[in-house]
């Protein structure tokens, strides 16, 4: 079964293609902290990878959860506080991070039955392409703003849905404006082309790129540092 994974891949991809790598130092997941409770350590063994500025590489968004850790953390974590959804995430996210799938559904089943988005992201990117893309518009429609960077990318490319760029693109604006520093990058490559209607203007992409970086986004700061390098260098970013 076609999984979304070209269309994280088409985010990341799509986001540096123009402007050299994107590399964040990788999170130490053995790092040993002491005194550190199990809930302290299914957060940060087991962070959700839709949260915040998102992984740093799309395709892959679980390669940071330690799975071997995370779930005996995670699970002692929840039987202490079982309402705490973020615990009942962090044990779906170990589950899958160790291919156990099964295991994982029915935690991220319950999960968006109370309306969770990042487990409508999880679920959607272990199910089929057509199941993945309802996951995907549901969470969008809930007011998840990389969730709409995520639907509008499937509509531009088409994976498992009708292509539909011009509403795409909408979703992508719409993320940007709700805070999706990803969906910034993705608009700002858009104009740095002058593809799917945006018309080009390079000024518009450095705009983006500057409010993503000041928003804190490492791939941002390094599009950018790369941006303020080539000026200095005397050639005219792109």
């Amino acid at each position: 079964m076609r999984r979304v994974t070209a269309v994280l891949a088409a985010s990341l991809s799509l986001t540096v293609c123009f402007w050299g790598s994107a590399n964040a130092a990788p999170l130490n997941l053995n790092d040993v902290v002491e005194d550190e409770s199990p809930e302290q350590l299914c957060e940060r063994v087991a962070a959700d990878p839709f949260e915040g500025f998102g992984p740093e590489e799309w395709s892959h968004p679980f390669t940071r959860v330690d799975f071997y850790r995370a779930l005996p953390a995670c699970t002692e974590a929840l039987k202490a506080h079982p309402d705490e959804q973020r615990f009942a995430l962090g044990v779906a996210l170990a589950n899958v991070a160790g291919k156990k799938q099964e295991a994982a559904k029915p935690l991220l089943e319950d999960l968006i039955a109370k309306g969770n988005t990042s487990a409508m992201l999880v679920l959607a990117y272990i199910s089929p392409e057509s199941e993945a893309a309802t996951l995907m518009k549901q969470a969008a429609d809930a007011g998840n703003p990389n969730a709409m960077m995520l639907w509008g990318m499937t509509l531009i490319t088409g994976k498992g849905v009708p292509k539909d760029t011009l509403e795409g693109v909408r979703l992508m604006r719409q993320a940007a404006e709700a805070g999706s520093t990803r969906a910034m990058l993705i608009l700002a490559n858009f104009y740095n082309q002058g593809v799917y209607g945006v018309g080009l203007n390079p000024r518009e992409a450095t705009s983006l790129i500057t409010e993503a970086a000041e928003k804190g986004d490492p791939a941002a700061k390094n599009v950018l540092a790369n941006l303020q390098a080539a000026g200095e260098g005397g050639a005219t970013p792109q």
